[in-house]
Order: C-alpha cells, then sequence, then structure tokens
C-alpha cells in the first residue's frame, strides 16, 4: 500500500510539474504597418510580433473600422486595402494562444488617392516599351526614378500610372517632383530615325466613357511644355493658323490640348497655346514640382513649384460646346519624356513625388 501511495504521489508531481511547464504565455512586440503614408484604395502589408508559450499555435485575428481585408484569418501577417476615402483609420489585432490574448491597434493614415515616393521596390509606374528606368539614391539617402527614351525610333516614350478605379472622377489632381539629370531639351523640333516631334514633356490623362456620358465624352486631357530655354539660334514655334496665345504672343512654349469623343465615335481636338516664361526654368540637376489639376468648376489649372500658373476654360468650354454631360472618368495619367536628337545627348528624367488626388488640388 504504501508503495502505490508513493507511486500515486510521483505521478501527482508529474503532472503537476508538466502543468507549469505549459502555462500560456503571449506578448505583442509590434504591430506594424509597410510605410507611414496610404493612398485610398491600396493594399498594405501589416503584420504582428509577439512572443508566446507557443508561436506555432498562436491565432490571429484581425480587424479594421474601414477598408477590407484580404488574407485569411490565423496568421501573423494581413493585407489592408484602404478605403476611397482619405482620413484615419485603425486596424486591430488579437493574438491568443490558449486562454491567454494580447489585443493592439495601429493607425493609418491615407492621405491621397495615389502616391510614389519611390523609397521601396518595385516603383508603382510602369515604363512603356523602349523606357529606361532605374531607381537611384540621392547622397541624403532619398530614392528617386531615373528615366530616359531607350529608342533609335522613338520621338518619346511614356511613363504611366494606370488607375484601375471606374469610381474616380474629377475633380482631379496629379503632381510630380521633375527635373533632368542632364542633357535639359534645348531644340524646338527633335529628328529620330523616320519621325521628327517637339521636344516637350507632357502630362496626360486618358479618360475613360462612362454610363451617365450617353456615349459621348472627354477622352484625353493633356499640358505639354518645352522645359528649358532653346539654344541660340533656335525659336518656340508659331501659334498655328496665325494666331496668337493668350499672352498675346505669336510663338508659343505651353499647349493645352482637349480631346472629345462623339457618340459615332468621331473625335474632335481642341488647342489652347501659351508663352509662359514660368515653364520653361528647368536646368540640369534643379527639380521642380509641377501640378496638373481640374477643379469642381471643370477649370483647368497648372501650378510649378506650388505656384499657379496658368488656369484655363479650355475644358469646360470644350464640354458646353459638345453638351457633354455626365461624369469625366480618369483611366491613367502618362507622363511623356523625349528622346534626344538622332537618339544623341538623350535627356535623362528625374521623377519623385509622384501624387494623384481626387480631394484636393496639388500644388
Amino acid at each position: 500500500m504504501k508503495y502505490i501511495y508513493q507511486f500515486f504521489l510521483v505521478l501527482l508531481c508529474a503532472f503537476s510539474f508538466a502543468s507549469c511547464g505549459d502555462d500560456d504565455f503571449i506578448e505583442i512586440d509590434s504591430l506594424s504597418a509597410d510605410g507611414d503614408e496610404f493612398y485610398c484604395n491600396q493594399k498594405v502589408k501589416v503584420w504582428m510580433c509577439v512572443r508566446s508559450s507557443d508561436l506555432w499555435h498562436t491565432n490571429y485575428e484581425w480587424d479594421c473600422d474601414a477598408g477590407t481585408l484580404t488574407q485569411p484569418q490565423g496568421l501573423n501577417e494581413m493585407t489592408w486595402k484602404a478605403p476611397s476615402i482619405p482620413g484615419t483609420y485603425t486596424i486591430t489585432c488579437r493574438a491568443s494562444i490558449g486562454g491567454e490574448t494580447q489585443v493592439r491597434s495601429h493607425k493609418m493614415y491615407v492621405s491621397s488617392y495615389y502616391f510614389d515616393k519611390f523609397e521601396k521596390t518595385p516603383h508603382s509606374l510602369s515604363l512603356q516599351s523602349n523606357t529606361t528606368g532605374t531607381l537611384k539614391k540621392e547622397a541624403d539617402g532619398n530614392q528617386y526614378l531615373q528615366a530616359k527614351v531607350n529608342s533609335a525610333a522613338e520621338v518619346n516614350r511614356y511613363v504611366r500610372r494606370a488607375f484601375g478605379d471606374n469610381t474616380l472622377y474629377t475633380p482631379f489632381s496629379t503632381r510630380m517632383k521633375l527635373g533632368f539629370e542632364s542633357n535639359v531639351p534645348n531644340l524646338q523640333e527633335i529628328k529620330v530615325g523616320t519621325k521628327t516631334g517637339k521636344p516637350m514633356l507632357e502630362y496626360r490623362w486618358n479618360l475613360s466613357s462612362d454610363a451617365s456620358n450617353n456615349g459621348a465624352y472627354i477622352n484625353q486631357i493633356r499640358l505639354l511644355w518645352y522645359p528649358g530655354k532653346l539654344k541660340s539660334g533656335e525659336v518656340y514655334p508659331a501659334v498655328p493658323n496665325d494666331d496668337v496665345t493668350i499672352e498675346g504672343t505669336s510663338d508659343y512654349n505651353v499647349q493645352l490640348i482637349v480631346q472629345y469623343t462623339s457618340t459615332e465615335g468621331k473625335k474632335t481636338t481642341y488647342n489652347e497655346y501659351h508663352n509662359l516664361n514660368t515653364m520653361n526654368t528647368f536646368t540640369a540637376k534643379l527639380y521642380q514640382t509641377v501640378s496638373m489639376s481640374v477643379d469642381e468648376s471643370e477649370a483647368l489649372i497648372v501650378h510649378v513649384a506650388g505656384q499657379e500658373v496658368l488656369k484655363s476654360t479650355i475644358l469646360s468650354n470644350a464640354r458646353s460646346i459638345n453638351a457633354c454631360e455626365g461624369r469625366m472618368s480618369i483611366n491613367n495619367w502618362e507622363l511623356y519624356l523625349p528622346n534626344g536628337n538622332g537618339g544623341k545627348e538623350i535627356p535623362v528624367l528625374y521623377i519623385d513625388d509622384a501624387y494623384a488626388s481626387n480631394t484636393g488640388i496639388l500644388e
């Protein structure tokens, strides 16, 4: 009997020690997100770092007060799709093992529709064929996109941001920090292979037909400008048809283009010419922000280095002339960059801080 009692005593101690060894424990170190600032509809990686008595069997339950969670529950990581309205939102994760639970929340700041600061790869702008794009670093560690045309046959090429959002309408605004690492364009016209063209920079919005347009819509809004001074002996092009610019000159360095598509598919193009000494101020290694916006009154507005340099009614006039009704739906935004004359001295472009917003005018 004595031995049986001792056996049960040892067994009880063994269970007691085993129970002590299996005590549940969990502590959250951090809940982190891939960045500090996000854009509307962006997909963002978030993750938890925890210490627990059994990491393998730790469970994670994610929640958010807006936007959507796009991965399965239970993992220590999640993908959050930001909502379409700027604001500050909260993501919460509950980590648990056995009967122990810890909860942590993280604020998510959504400031604009889209931006690309080129801080991480891959960047969000797609490159047209025969365009070279390289991520570079400045002395202070800032990362930017260096781009140039890489073609013996094309006058220009583009980099593009496709938004893929059929609920994106004007008012709308886009902005980039731009400049030239080398070879600032200084000619009125260039020839590449058999093609000729003007070595201008261009912002182009390609628009989509919306159900509210009833088949007739604005399909393009474009801003073209000579970024640098022309070299000696070169002159800016003359305004067509012996007309003059809004400023009263017979030559121009800025062109606005709005294109309208009728219900039959016929395209009508409207042009407006300007001579502005605020647009051709680029020199090598000088980087400036340039923005193009359409406000609630359908005015087309241009800012350079934070200053409004142009405000036009060309868009609202084209809409009025054609009784073009309904919303203007943004499909994508393109930046066209010029080749070098004869494919030589090719301009090398600096691109950074690319933003787009449907909540305010970017300057």
